[in-house]
């Protein structure tokens, strides 16, 4: 069970308001889209589930910024309420369910914002500020273009941008195949085989191969199905694997 991640405190929401009113605004930036991040999407789906295309976007959000939408705040001399005034959040990200549970929503344009949420202000932002805002509020999940593209960044690669690291991809991670591929078969001789692949919506799926004569050779069945169950199991609560991916199916399959 996933431990739900604590929320910003007012007073730390207020921090870190007047820490972005203070940033450097670049009088080019009218929330164009950025080369990197705009090739990155017109990668499309694809046959991958979208591996590539994510790849690609984590990539460009080291080096390029992304829009995030702010509430128009109601006039003060009508409200009277001021920003950070009586409970008054100015930063109240805005958040959008995926398959994977809610997701602070980020865009790659002004123009991208408004097609979803006309009535809010672009603002640009570093990704790594509001990376590090998603580990705390959304468990590190950030989805980017929610209503059209909508790419969902998973917590290990948001942890990774803001931290600074380079996301190594549970799919890319070749010692990490032949760790689990040692364990599985170790405790089930039936399983000859792992694969690791993306599937989408920040899923991550073990395909684990079980060779069919093997499986069916064994003098109890009702023990080698608990056998291979064991290892399944194990499988899917392998820490390493747990802080590979956000979310993780294991697929048996019989070859």
């Amino acid at each position: 069970m996933t431990p739900t991640p604590p929320s910003l405190t007012e007073e730390q929401k207020n921090r870190l308001a007047q820490r972005l009113s203070m940033m450097s605004h670049d009088r080019a930036d009218v929330g164009q889209g950025l080369p990197r991040t705009a090739r990155a999407l017109a990668l499309g789906q694809g046959s991958d589930a979208g591996a590539a295309r994510l790849e690609a976007l984590v990539d460009a959000l080291v080096f390029e910024r992304v829009i995030v939408p702010i509430d128009v705040e109601p006039d003060p001399r009508v409200t009277g309420v001021h920003a950070g005034e009586n409970g008054h959040n100015p930063i109240d990200f805005v958040r959008a369910q995926t398959p994977a549970g809610e997701a602070l929503a980020i865009y790659s344009s002004a123009q991208a914002l408004s097609a979803h949420r006309p009535g809010d202000r672009p603002m640009a932002l570093d990704f790594r500020t509001i990376g590090l805002t998603a580990l705390v509020e959304t468990g590190g999940r950030i989805v980017v273009n929610p209503g059209t593209d909508a790419v969902l960044l998973p917590r290990p690669a948001v942890a990774a941008l803001a931290q600074g690291d380079e996301w190594l991809p549970a799919w890319r991670d070749g010692s990490l195949r032949e760790l689990l591929l040692a364990e599985a078969a170790a405790a089930c001789p039936a399983i000859v085989d792992v694969e690791i692949a993306y599937a989408g919506d920040g899923l991550t799926r073990v395909v684990v191969s079980v060779d069919r004569e093997l499986f069916a050779q064994g003098e109890d069945a009702s023990a080698m199905k608990e056998t291979l169950s064991g290892a399944l199991n194990a499988l899917g609560a392998n820490p390493r694997l747990i802080a590979s991916a956000d979310r993780v199916e294991i697929a048996p399959v019989l070859r």
